[in-house]
């Protein structure tokens, strides 16, 4: 500083040298750099702050990262997107279920639900991403379909008021091809190892929340019909076995095992109660070593039956209550929506068994009706086609338990 003034009492100018001069401006620029993160820090709190007051219900903020390979940026985002989608649809299915139900059931949930995010997913918005040498990270807000969810946990049987345990006993016989079939109830005494259809059916419905009856438990005091020792069992004699063991349902029928690619089942769910038939249905199944499970044929095909049939249990052990089954008849050949009108109106008014009818999808040449019925599709299909009061004329194809297709003349 004595220079400077010295430089002032000899005429000098006032302003200080230029090396002076530009050093204000650095020492400004280097306190800005260095309060910048914190700076952009609170911006990017305050603006997920507002994101999280707009989100709506169903909504979720997540993030996710993708890898970048052989310097594929697409692909890493998106991976990275693919991520928060799985991540919203955990956030729900937790909130929905609880840690317990998840857990529980995690497998399935993983192949049917997480493991196929398309359709599951409504809505969603990329905030921010920001990509380093080595992958890509986005912040999203995903909207979940609950519709669809919901549907999809109702037909895995996986509700929240789904608390009471269902006493279950299988007794489903297992044949190989060129060997006899193998079945437990054929020495009841004497100990058995599971089959592998015993094991698939155990697996796939205690995750479904269901009570496993074990065999061995048979009380050697008990007497039993010489008819209860056969392969291929009566509704009478499954329900004998059924209360033998103190179970609600039974599931009986037969296993076919064609090698290790292919299998196939037909069961029957009874109450043990009355008697009652409450799902029945043959499926076929073949085995995906793509699949990270790896499933076997006989598994894929009893995960199918109880899929479709499991709704159908639920319901009909619930206390005073009927059975309700849902069809869908697929109707060929309307020629005006009148016809469809006057089609919905003949099932409800002529055929008091049936609840609700509910078209799903309406084209030109083809339309899917949902019905809601106490009365099995066979029944109801002879019932339809035999009505002195049918408002056109038309025949019946393609007969199935879950529905069958009318084709109008």
């Amino acid at each position: 500083m004595n220079k400077i003034k010295d430089l002032k009492d000899k005429g000098g100018s006032d302003k200080l040298p230029c090396f002076f001069n530009n050093t204000l401006p650095f020492l400004h620029l280097c306190l800005f750099l260095l309060f910048l993160p914190l700076i952009l820090n609170l911006l990017i709190k305050d603006s997920l702050a507002q994101e999280m007051k707009e989100a709506v219900p169903g909504e979720r903020i997540v993030t996710g990262t993708g890898i970048i390979v052989e310097e594929n940026v697409a692909l890493a985002r998106n991976e990275a997107i693919s991520q928060a989608f799985s991540k919203a649809l955990e956030g729900y299915l937790i909130q929905r279920l609880g840690s317990k139900g998840m857990a529980n059931n995690f497998q399935r949930l993983d192949e049917e639900i997480l493991s196929e995010t398309k359709e599951e997913i409504q809505d969603y918005q990329v905030i921010s991403e920001f990509m380093t040498d080595r992958y890509v990270r986005v912040l999203m807000k995903v909207r979940v379909n609950e519709a669809v969810l919901e549907q999809k946990l109702k037909n895995m049987g996986l509700r929240k008021t789904d608390t009471v345990q269902i006493d279950v006993l299988f007794l489903v016989s297992e044949k190989k091809k060129g060997s006899s079939p193998i079945y437990w109830w054929g020495d009841p005494s004497r100990q058995t190892s599971l089959t592998q259809t015993d094991l698939s059916l155990s697996r796939v419905f205690e995750d479904r929340g269901f009570r496993i009856i074990n065999r061995s438990f048979f009380p050697p005091e008990e007497s039993y019909d010489e008819g209860m020792l056969n392969a291929k069992l009566t509704v009478e004699e499954a329900v004998k076995w059924g209360k033998l063991l103190s179970a609600q349902i039974v599931i009986a029928g037969e296993a076919n095992l064609y090698g290790a690619s292919r299998a196939s089942v037909f069961l029957r769910a009874m109450k043990v109660m009355d008697g009652a038939i409450i799902a029945q249905g043959y499926r076929e199944g073949t085995a995906n070593k793509k699949r990270r499970d790896k499933k076997s044929a006989i598994g894929s095909a009893i995960n199918s039956w109880a899929r479709d049939m499991v709704p159908h249990i639920v319901e009909g052990v619930k206390p005073g209550q009927k059975v309700v089954n849902r069809i869908t008849i697929m109707v060929k050949g309307f020629k005006s929506y009148r016809a469809l009108r006057d089609f919905k109106e003949f099932l409800k008014e002529n055929f008091p068994e049936i609840k609700s009818v509910l078209e799903r999808s309406l084209k030109s040449d083809l339309v899917k009706v949902s019905v809601k019925t106490s009365g099995t599709s066979k029944r109801l299909a002879k019932k339809v086609l035999k009505h002195p009061k049918r408002p056109f004329s038309f025949e019946i194809s393609e007969l199935s338990d879950q529905g069958f297709t009318l084709v109008i003349r």
